[in-house]
């Protein structure tokens, strides 16, 4: 048996990661349709025809880095050992606080509605959607909804209250939709 096959799936692997380095930091510095497959390449320190050897377009590589975003999301929070609904959301605060400048030039390009369809796609999978019974899908809908848009008021307010803090506010919004009921 060869080592080959190993090792070109780590050569891929590297290569994808070089990619997705490279789209977040030009995100982070130039308008998404203003980024070019130059560019890509540049940054990643790769040419163009490797590019095209892996990818059909740049939005493939966009989604391809949204997935390995949430699935390290994911990871952060599985990691966290969360028992109740408040550290899920100091867990997923905490994940987004270290990546802020990443979320904030998705924000800027508008990208935000696609990171959310990924996020969206990839939950049913997630220990989030395990907190809930399986039998009432709508209170895991609502809650993976109140958190995204609990996100996006933190980065329209700045992004400036800490996990702990945006944990605390989603508590204090599940006490006012008990006590409204």
């Amino acid at each position: 048996m060869t080592d080959k096959p190993i090792v070109r799936v780590q050569q891929v692997d590297q290569t994808h990661e070089w990619f997705q380095e490279a789209l977040a930091q030009l995100l982070q510095q130039t308008p998404y349709q203003q980024i070019t497959v130059s560019a890509l390449a540049n940054r990643a320190g790769l040419s163009r025809r490797t590019f095209y050897r892996h990818y059909v377009s740049i939005d493939q590589l966009l989604e391809e880095l949204l997935g390995a975003e949430v699935a390290q999301l994911f990871k952060a929070i599985q990691k966290a050992h969360p028992k109740h609904f408040q550290e899920v959301v100091y867990a997923y605060f905490d994940y987004w606080q270290a990546r802020l400048s990443f979320l904030q030039s998705l924000a800027v390009n508008r990208l935000l509605p696609r990171l959310l369809t990924v996020l969206t796609q990839a939950t049913n999978d997630s220990l989030l959607a395990r907190m809930f019974p399986q039998t009432e899908p709508y209170i895991y809908a609502f809650a993976a909804g109140g958190i995204w848009n609990l996100m996006v008021a933190w980065l329209q307010a700045g992004a400036v209250d800490a996990p702990a803090v945006m944990a605390q506010k989603a508590r204090l919004v599940a006490k006012h939709l008990v006590a409204i009921m």
